[in-house]
């Protein structure tokens, strides 16, 4: 069965003409088309002996290279760094044993300079010699048990109620200047020498002791009054003892001269 093929020539209006010329089977196969106006914007590509397969363009062959790059990669370096763990530097010994035996050094390391600074660092501050504290400083005051009924007995500082509770007394003002910062290594003793009526009413007295070199200096800043005053009170104010309970001191009604 004979194909017959009817060419478009070119003749500058873009090939709409059409040739009556036929092309049999015979006479078609040598026949060459003619360029268009067009085919200069088309670009040709070699079929080679691909038997008609689409040609593809190198673009298009990097992009896919690329695409399998970043896919590779990963792995790639995964299995570089897992085989330069697995080195063996030296006989039996990895790479990967050496930087844990090295990390486990530097954390001894660390540890044992924090051990040696904190057993080699001593406070200044707090070495002292009590026995250079023979300066004595007193200070007097009053304050208010509005909780304690006053009796008759206590009068007397001799009788067992009134010891019991100028004892009582006594080592709370103790405990309380003792746990002093500033002022701990200077307190010497409180004593209570006088219960008075109203709610019962103490008079009690504060003992400092101070180094000579120094006495002046801690009386106008360090033991001043208003410093030893304002210690007193503030422990007052934040005493945990119940307001209702009988060693409560009423902190308003606190003297100190």
């Amino acid at each position: 069965m004979d194909v017959e093929l009817i060419t478009l020539p070119a003749n500058g209006n873009n090939g709409k003409s059409i040739s009556n010329d036929r092309i049999t089977a015979e006479n078609g196969a040598d026949v060459t088309c003619e360029v268009t106006e067009r085919d200069s914007l088309l670009k040709t590509h070699a079929a080679g002996n691909q038997n008609g397969d689409i040609p593809v363009s190198n673009s298009d062959v990097e992009a896919q290279r690329t695409v399998e790059n970043a896919h590779s990669c990963p792995e790639s370096t995964a299995r570089r760094i897992w085989e330069e763990l697995n080195d063996t530097p030296f006989s039996k010994v990895r790479l990967w044993m050496i930087l844990i035996f090295l990390l486990v050094i530097i954390v001894a390391i660390i540890l044992f300079s924090l051990w040696i600074c904190s057993v080699i660092h001593e406070d200044v501050d707090e070495k002292f010699d009590p026995s250079l504290f023979q300066v004595p400083l007193h200070f007097n005051g009053s304050f208010q048990l509005p909780n304690q009924v006053f009796t008759e007995e206590l009068f007397t500082l001799s009788t067992n109620e009134s010891i019991v509770l100028t004892t009582d007394l006594e080592d709370k003002l103790a405990d309380l200047y003792r746990s002093s910062p500033a002022l701990g290594r200077y307190f010497s003793k409180a004593e209570v020498y006088s219960l008075r009526n109203g709610s019962v009413i103490a008079d009690y007295q504060l003992t400092f002791l101070l180094p000579e070199e120094q006495q002046f200096e801690l009386q106008n800043f360090t033991l001043s009054r208003e410093m030893v005053y304002n210690v007193l009170r503030q422990s007052l104010y934040d005493q945990e003892t119940d307001g209702s309970a009988p060693m409560y001191i009423y902190p308003r009604s606190l003297r100190m001269f």
